[in-house]
């Protein structure tokens, strides 16, 4: 099954309940935003109750979408490190 969301079609199913890994990468975004269709959404998850590797697949795509973030909200440059980085520079440069 290859769903094209723009035309609103799914392509290439033998049956509606037919899936197979690539469908799961190609409808990653939709499904942790939770915007499938029930039919869609119940197959890729029994899809996925069979398959391991898309099972964590899809949770490890979930956890770096919450590490990255979480990333967002740190500042890792502290004024601290912004100092010694200008002085490093600056004592590169005049070299």
């Amino acid at each position: 099954m290859r769903i094209n969301w723009a035309a609103g079609e799914v392509i290439g199913v033998k049956s509606s309940m037919e899936v197979i890994c690539k469908d799961i990468v190609d409808n990653i975004i939709e499904y942790i935003d939770m915007e499938l269709d029930r039919e869609t959404l119940v197959a890729l998850e029994n899809h996925m109750g069979d398959c391991p590797e898309c099972q964590a697949f899809v949770d490890t795509y979930k956890k770096m979408l919450q590490i990255s973030g979480k990333l967002k909200e740190k500042t890792f440059v502290t004024p601290e490190i912004r100092r010694r980085l200008k002085e490093f520079l600056k004592t590169r440069l005049s070299d």
